[in-house]
C-alpha cells in the first residue's frame, strides 16, 4: 500500500516539474547536437585595421576589413548525429541576404584536400517565379556530387573586403551529378530565434539556421564544410571525423581475439 501510494505522489508531482528538454534551445546538445565549427584563420591580424568583430571566434566575427553588426555574421555548423542533420546558423538572413548580399550554398570536402570539394548542396531560395534569392515559399536543396567527366564548377565571390576573402567558391554553378534521393528536397529554415531559443551557445540576439539531410554522406565519413557569403564578408568552416570506435568497442574486439588465440593455442597442444 505505500509502495503504491510512493508510485501516486511521485507521478502527481512529475507532472508539476518543468520539463528540461522543453524549455531547451532547438541547438542544444540534450537534442542531439553538436559545434562542429573551426576557425576560418582570419583575424584582426591580417590588414592594419583592428575590431572586435574581427576575431578568433566565429561567433561575433566577421571577415578583417568587412561589415560589422549581427546582420552579417555566420555563426557556426552544428551536427546532429542522432538525426544526420546538420545546421548552418547565422545572424545573416540566408533566406532574404541583406543589402542585396545573398547567401551561398555548402560546399563538403570529404577527402581533405582543400583544393577542391567533392560535393556542393545547392540551397535554392527562390519565388514562385523561380527568381534565386527573393525569398520566396520555395526552399529546397539538391547535392551535387563531382563528376570526372563533369567536374563541378562554382562561382565566386566579388566585392567586399579585400585579400583572401576573394575568388572563394560561393555557390553552385554546374557540372557534376546529383545524389541519388537528393533532389528539390525541402529544407528546414528557422528565423529570427533569440538566444535561448536557437541554443547551441550562440550569442548576438537574433539568429537563423538553414538545416539539411546530410545521411549521403554515411556515419563513418569524415569531412570538412565551407561557407560564405556573396561578398565573402564572413566565411564558414567546420568538419567532423570519422567515426572512431568507442574504448568499450576496442576492449571488447581485442578480448574476442585474446580469447580465439587462446584457444587455437590450447587446440594446438591437444592435437600434439
Amino acid at each position: 500500500m505505500k509502495l503504491r501510494l510512493s508510485i501516486i505522489v511521485a507521478a502527481s508531482l512529475a507532472l508539476f516539474l518543468p520539463d528540461s528538454s522543453a524549455n531547451a534551445g532547438y541547438l542544444d546538445p540534450d537534442q542531439g547536437w553538436k559545434n562542429i565549427t573551426s576557425y576560418d584563420g582570419l583575424s584582426g591580424s591580417y590588414g592594419s585595421q583592428t575590431n572586435t568583430w574581427w576575431n578568433t571566434s566565429e561567433d561575433q566575427e566577421v571577415e578583417p576589413g568587412a561589415a560589422t553588426g549581427q546582420q552579417w555574421d555566420l555563426e557556426g555548423f552544428f551536427l546532429n548525429d542522432d538525426t544526420d542533420e546538420l545546421a548552418m546558423v547565422g545572424g545573416f538572413n540566408f533566406k532574404y541576404g541583406q543589402g542585396g548580399i545573398l547567401s551561398g550554398d555548402i560546399f563538403i570536402d570529404t577527402d581533405m584536400d582543400p583544393s577542391y570539394y567533392e560535393y556542393v548542396m545547392d540551397l535554392g531560395f527562390t519565388d514562385d517565379k523561380g527568381n534565386k534569392g527573393k525569398g520566396g515559399k520555395k526552399k529546397k536543396y539538391t547535392v551535387y556530387e563531382n563528376d570526372e567527366d563533369n567536374p563541378i564548377t562554382f562561382n565566386l565571390t566579388h566585392g567586399g573586403p579585400a585579400g583572401p576573402t576573394q575568388d572563394q567558391n560561393w555557390t553552385y554553378s554546374g557540372g557534376g551529378s546529383v545524389v541519388t534521393g537528393y533532389q528539390n528536397l525541402a529544407l528546414t529554415y528557422l528565423r529570427n530565434k533569440n538566444d535561448k531559443k536557437m541554443g547551441g551557445g550562440v550569442t548576438g540576439g537574433k539568429h537563423n539556421a538553414v538545416i539539411v539531410d546530410v545521411s549521403f554522406l554515411g556515419t563513418n565519413t569524415g569531412y570538412d564544410i565551407f561557407n560564405t557569403l556573396e561578398c565573402g564578408n564572413d566565411m564558414l568552416k567546420g568538419g567532423t571525423s570519422g567515426a572512431v570506435p568507442e574504448p568499450a568497442t576496442i576492449f571488447l574486439l581485442g578480448s574476442g581475439l585474446l580469447g580465439l588465440f587462446g584457444f587455437r593455442k590450447k587446440f594446438w597442444k591437444s592435437k600434439n
